[in-house]
């Protein structure tokens, strides 16, 4: 077992690696994808791509970033939605033999999934991913949704008819190359989080520029799909995700304020559904969270949970602590006081990096 930057790997290590990711299907996201992993090396350091051998032989890939104290973390930091590793269907690793062969002193990866037999033993704080499967069509999943008595699909199609009445017909695009309607999206991002108090990662450079080449990169059995919607000539949302043959990752979604009321961001999400499925993809992939329109537009979910794998018993203690301060924290009588804090200092600290750069 090794560790090498991507740009390293020969193309026939390249080449299983996508045959490898082809065979798990839907299993396995972009965000495991070499294209994402490359794209994500040219804006950033130290990332790097674990090859994971059994008996000489080729078996996977784990892609991470060597972090402070020699910490592997995901590929892209907050940026990426999933972590983990790609493995041929019968293969077996050691989390542990392969932190130690490679020098690091610690694996810490959010949201890998619960099925790698490997990092059941390092996994805790279980959360659920939400999808929209759409394996019999996008018009099967909205009878399905009308059937089952929500009224999700029902409200987003009505407002999205007031709107027409007043803005002009709804047009949507699968993908547009133009560079407006991201800086757009980018724009209502920041607007976004100023208003919530939240960090903007999207405030430091390496992520916008990530942001910006993934926008339209066409690889290998990997796109970045920018999608729009428009009321008349108005653009009213915007979504940047990506995509494998199968699956679409729900990744970077905005929407003009202005038009709140009209939920255009979810006419967005609808569109990109229908246009999806015709397309050949039969899943949505919109991440972890408890966010009520997830909720209500999930068909399916698959749970997922944080592994840490401690080669170094002074850096488990240190994560241990880490963990148990952030435990502390949201349970405390002033835990929003706490988290809101910390927001601020972090969404300091994003802006200052940005600044200085």
């Amino acid at each position: 077992m090794y560790a090498s930057p991507i740009d390293q790997l020969s193309p026939q290590l390249l080449g299983l690696w996508r045959e490898l990711l082809v065979a798990r299907g839907l299993e396995v996201g972009p965000f495991l994808h070499p294209e994402f992993v490359a794209a994500a090396s040219s804006v950033r350091e130290k990332i790097e791509v674990g090859v994971l051998e059994e008996a000489g032989e080729v078996r996977g890939f784990l892609p991470f970033q060597r972090g402070r104290f020699r910490i592997a973390r995901p590929v892209a930091g907050k940026l990426c939605d999933a972590s983990g590793a790609v493995l041929a269907n019968d293969a077996t690793w050691n989390p542990r033999d392969f932190a130690s062969a490679v020098g690091l002193r610690a694996i810490r990866l959010a949201n890998a999934p619960i099925g790698d037999v490997a990092l059941v033993p390092y996994q805790d704080r279980p959360k659920k991913i939400h999808l929209i499967d759409m394996s019999d069509g996008f018009d099967r999943y909205r009878e399905r949704n009308l059937a089952s008595g929500s009224r999700f699909v029902r409200q987003i199609e009505s407002r999205s008819r007031k709107a027409e009445k007043l803005l002009g017909p709804m047009r949507f695009e699968w993908h547009t190359s133009d560079a407006s309607v991201l800086e757009r999206l980018l724009e209502w991002k920041s607007a976004q989080r100023k208003s919530t108090g939240t960090p903007n990662i999207l405030d430091l450079p390496w992520a916008r520029a990530l942001v910006k080449r993934l926008s339209d990169t066409k690889g290998d059995g990997f796109e970045g799909v920018l999608s729009a919607v428009y009321f008349g000539d108005r653009l009213a949302a915007a979504h940047l995700g990506i995509r494998t043959p199968q699956l679409l990752q729900y990744w970077i979604p905005g929407y003009d304020p202005s038009l709140g009321k009209f939920s255009p961001g979810l006419a967005c999400l609808m569109a990109v559904a229908r246009e999806a499925s015709i397309r050949g993809i039969v899943r949505i992939d919109l991440g972890v969270g408890e966010q009520r329109f997830k909720l209500r537009a999930c068909n399916e979910t698959r749970d997922v949970a944080t592994a840490t794998v401690q080669a170094d018993p002074a850096v488990g203690a240190l994560l241990t602590t880490l963990d148990g301060i952030r435990s502390w924290a949201r349970a405390s009588p002033g835990s929003q006081l706490i988290q809101r804090t910390a927001r601020t200092v972090a969404r300091g600290s994003y802006r200052a990096r940005s600044l200085l750069r």
